[in-house]
């Protein structure tokens, strides 16, 4: 992907026309056009207002195209930009990235200054309760955690963003935990992955396969599955142990190469072709995933900020 430096890259037209831009995310809460500079919004957001864009996936309106854009400067050449962009995402998080993720990355490389609202990266994963099993959740499609990862990146390397609500606190006190079971001390990140871990490895438990210790192991892991467990009460007690573990307990453990891993849990590229993972589609099993993701991204956090301490040079002028 160029940059705006390069010869061939955005132009300075293009540039002059981004100076101020605001990304306006699709989570609650009122919202405003900026009254400087450009304002983007996505999909079904509707704003009838000067200077505000709409960015649409191309799908979502039954266009070829990968987005559909209206109301900016040069929406042929927006859409150009925006695809460039998301084919060079794409590899990076294994999945195709989302409109917001996007936007904000392509603004950074043109625009002076970005500010974006009302986008946390972290749509929720609970579904409702009167959902019927055959649906999906939209948001259910992106690497969410991924995307964390590229945007804490972006954001601790560059000094035009403001991007306050991609923070997130320590989830021991940002959710209300059951105080009745003794804390047990285990790695997490081994009943979280080391199913997956087998699984990748083809070393799945077959009949032949009798090692009481790898029944036990395959017993106490999250089933990584598309089919749905023997056993859902221990499946369902572990995700529940998982999520009230305190969030110090996971970064003990926490290294890189384990987070990356444990992004291609959480979410289905394509749920209209391919079985989800059981615990995306079960009602019970969804609703502990939130404060899961919620502790990994605040292990993603500690590490993106612990190296931006150790390695202040990334940071750009």
């Amino acid at each position: 992907m160029h940059t705006p430096n390069e010869e061939h890259g955005p132009s300075s037209a293009l540039s002059e026309h981004y100076q101020q831009v605001t990304v306006i995310g699709n989570s609650m809460g009122d919202w405003q056009p900026a009254q400087i500079g450009h304002t983007f919004i996505f999909n079904g957001t509707q704003h009838e207002a000067d200077k505000v864009i709409n960015i649409c996936n191309g799908p979502y309106l039954g266009s070829r195209q990968a987005f559909v854009v209206s109301n900016s400067p040069d929406n042929n050449q927006l859409v150009s930009l925006l695809t460039e962009v998301s084919e060079t995402l794409d590899p990076q998080l294994k999945c195709w990235p989302s409109s917001g993720l996007v936007t904000i990355l392509l603004m950074a490389l043109i625009a002076k200054q970005v500010n974006v609202q009302r986008m946390s990266l972290l749509p929720s994963l609970a579904r409702p309760a009167e959902m019927p099993s055959s649906e999906y959740l939209p948001c259910m499609v992106h690497n969410w955690l991924g995307e964390r990862r590229i945007a804490l990146g972006l954001q601790l390397t560059s000094n035009n963003i403001q991007w306050p609500e991609l923070f997130v606190d320590d989830a021991t006190t940002a959710f209300t935990y059951d105080n009745t079971t003794e804390p047990v001390e285990i790695n997490p990140f081994e009943v979280l992955l080391s199913d997956a871990v087998r699984r990748r490895q083809n070393q799945v438990l077959t009949p032949d396969n009798t090692d009481p210790k790898f029944v036990v192991a395959q017993r106490l892991a999250l089933q990584v599955t598309t089919e749905q467990p023997d056993n859902l009460d221990v499946q369902y007690a572990l995700l529940a142990a998982l999520s009230n573990l305190p969030s110090v307990q996971w970064l003990t453990y926490a290294n890189q190469s384990d987070l990356i891993m444990a992004e291609s849990l959480f979410y289905n590229q394509y749920p209209e072709t391919q079985a989800s993972n059981w615990y995306l589609i079960d009602y019970q099993a969804s609703q502990y995933l939130d404060t899961i993701r919620h502790h990994l991204a605040y292990c993603q956090q500690v590490i993106a900020l612990t190296a931006k301490q150790v390695h202040p040079e990334l940071e750009q002028d």
